[in-house]
């Protein structure tokens, strides 16, 4: 699924991201890569709001139609 469609209080693995160029590359460099957990903390028509490696961080929902995650 779509990491956009995850829902406020849900963990997730990153499974793929199909975003290129420079935005995969900044992707990458906030952790964002194949294998890490996220866990949900806020999600609205605008964005999401995850932690990652102990930290917050927020994502337009465009950004985050680009990832998929699992369970």
């Amino acid at each position: 699924m779509k990491l956009s469609d995850a829902r406020t209080g849900s963990a997730h693995t990153i499974t793929a991201c199909h975003a290129s160029g420079p935005a995969r590359a900044r992707l990458d460099s906030l952790g964002l890569v194949v294998g890490e957990r996220v866990d949900v903390l806020s999600s609205s028509w605008a964005g999401l709001i995850l932690e990652i490696k102990g930290s917050r961080l927020a994502l337009c929902k465009a950004v985050a139609d680009t990832m998929e995650v699992s369970a």
